[in-house]
């Protein structure tokens, strides 16, 4: 009989180790996409939305919240907008797959926590971004 070994998949978000994780910490969410002034989550972000629901499935005892960040370019109103729908969605497409609402809380930060330069296009990349912050581990 031929013998299957299953190769373990790398994992998009290498952060989301339990064991590592303290309270507050937030994670950046590599590979989740948005068109330009779009609040719509593109189908190749569902490949990291999947890893985010099978932690969160794994560890029932943890809430997080979703963060949605712009770039600076935009007015504000605008930016805080489009931030919380981005979060908003990705908060329920996991609600969807079956994550108790009462885990997970979203907030749009607009473009008042940038990590990076507005003055450059990586830069404002970099600065539009959604993350994970953990809000509570039940072992805190």
């Amino acid at each position: 009989s031929t013998k299957v070994v299953k190769k373990k998949e790398k994992k998009i978000l290498a952060g989301l180790d339990r064991s590592k994780l303290t309270k507050g910490q937030t994670i950046r969410i590599e590979k989740l996409y948005f068109k330009a002034d779009s609040t719509n989550v593109e189908p190749e972000s569902f490949e990291v939305l999947q890893e985010i629901y099978a932690f969160l499935k794994n560890n029932e005892d943890i809430i997080i919240e979703v963060g949605g960040h712009t770039n600076g370019k935009p007015k504000h109103k605008y930016c805080d907008q489009i931030s919380s729908e981005r979060a908003k969605n990705v908060a329920k497409y996991l609600i969807r797959k079956g994550i108790p609402s009462t885990r997970l809380q979203y907030k749009g930060y607009g473009k008042r926590a940038p990590i990076a330069s507005n003055k450059t296009i990586a830069g404002r990349k970099k600065n539009q971004r959604v993350e994970i912050k953990i809000i509570s581990l039940d072992s805190e």
